[in-house]
């Protein structure tokens, strides 16, 4: 429990933040990172990343980089500790209150103890059936997401649920999984049970506060029918998450159907008439053995213009209602094994890749006259004139 000296210390930390951040603004120039905002390309889409959040993560310094880069939300886990344990809540608010100093919105990931093999939430639900997985995804989801109903708007309801369907050969259903029926399987009606609880916590929040909380499902590949399937079980849904990781070359538009023709991956997310996030996206080069993550060398520079390929794809597609896109991830992880370990747009907060200045230019955030020159030896400033201001 917080006693009245530490909420005051916070409140003094937070209003010391916002005239720091009054400041920079006021000046132009964001001291964390020594850049200047420049315009760069139009931004219809926001831009995001994924991140870490908890007490190893220096937050403000996070922020202060992604508000000079033109970043303005940060996906981020939501661990649903037990109902009494204030950590998780407390750690959210105190993390929301700072990044609205910077502008930046949270995009969390609510996880349940399913997710981690607890099936009766540490004996709550003994029966462990579908019904338990409900109360479960219901009293969890309700009893975290109303302390934030004022601050947060859009909840994830989990991760990649569809890559724990398996065919009967015991695969992934990767080039298949477009029908509902494909995921009519004991895991996956599970999985239906938990998450109809987590989207009738949010409706009854929404309900009781009068307020329009969104519920975000996430899918990858070919596998529409999760959607589908999830629909058919009574899980309400108001945003389709899509994961996009593709190597150089891979167009959208044509796009591998698998046991289907090629199609547009953009057309096939407006059938179902929802808007729309692509909350992980990164080049798929990161996958390859050969991957350096060293610029220079060539695998690394190939994922570079293939990253530089996939958001010119999402900022000009016309047919699907893209919101937001988000990169995975902020920064390295190097106590991860290959390739794991490398997917960062930073090697750490201090140290930016190649990759951090693209999303700096299509978001529209600040680059130096070195970065833009970075870009444009790469032929990724895309006609833009000069995005670049010298400091005097």
């Amino acid at each position: 429990m917080c006693g009245a000296d530490n909420t005051s210390e916070r409140l003094q930390m937070i209003q010391h933040l916002v005239t720091k951040t009054l400041i920079r603004v006021a000046c132009g120039v964001f001291a964390v990172t020594g850049l200047m905002t420049v315009p760069g390309i139009a931004k219809p889409l926001a831009w995001g990343v994924d991140g870490p959040i908890g007490i190893n993560t220096d937050l403000n310094t996070v922020f202060q980089v992604l508000q000079s880069r033109g970043v303005t939300q940060y996906r981020v886990n939501a661990d649903l500790a037990d109902d009494t344990d204030p950590y998780e809540v407390q750690m959210y608010q105190d993390t929301v209150a700072l990044a609205k100093l910077y502008g930046i919105s949270l995009r969390p990931i609510l996880f349940t103890p399913f997710a981690f093999g607890d099936r009766t939430d540490r004996g709550k639900y003994p029966a462990g059936d579908g019904d338990a997985l409900y109360q479960q995804g219901y009293n969890r989801t309700y009893n975290f997401v109303r302390n934030f109903k004022r601050d947060i708007n859009d909840w994830e309801m989990g991760n990649e649920i569809n890559l724990l369907a398996t065919d009967s050969s015991g695969s992934r259903l990767f080039g298949k999984g477009w029908t509902a029926s494909e995921f009519d399987m004991p895991t996956m009606n599970d999985w239906a049970a938990l998450l109809r609880g987590m989207s009738d916590a949010i409706n009854r929040i929404n309900a009781e506060n009068h307020l329009h909380l969104r519920r975000t499902l996430n899918t990858t590949s070919t596998m529409f029918g999760f959607l589908d399937f999830m629909a058919s079980k009574g899980v309400g849904f108001d945003i389709i998450s899509y994961h996009y990781y593709e190597h150089l070359g891979t167009d959208p538009h044509n796009y591998w159907g698998g046991v289907r023709p090629n199609f547009d991956l953009f057309k096939q997310l407006a059938t179902y008439h929802r808007s729309v996030v692509f909350n992980e996206v990164n080049c798929a080069e990161i996958y390859d053995s050969g991957y350096e993550n060293q610029a220079g060398q060539p695998v690394t520079e190939t994922g570079f213009s293939s990253l530089n390929a996939t958001l010119s794809y999402l900022k000009n597609q016309e047919d699907a209602r893209i919101e937001s896109v988000s990169i995975y991830e902020l920064l390295d992880e190097p106590a991860k094994a290959a390739p794991e370990n490398r997917f960062g747009l930073m090697y750490d907060i201090s140290t930016p890749k190649v990759p951090l200045y693209l999303v700096s230019h299509f978001a529209g955030g600040a680059l130096s006259p070195e970065e833009s020159q970075e870009l444009a030896k790469r032929g990724f400033l895309g006609g833009i004139a000069d995005t670049s201001a010298r400091i005097e």
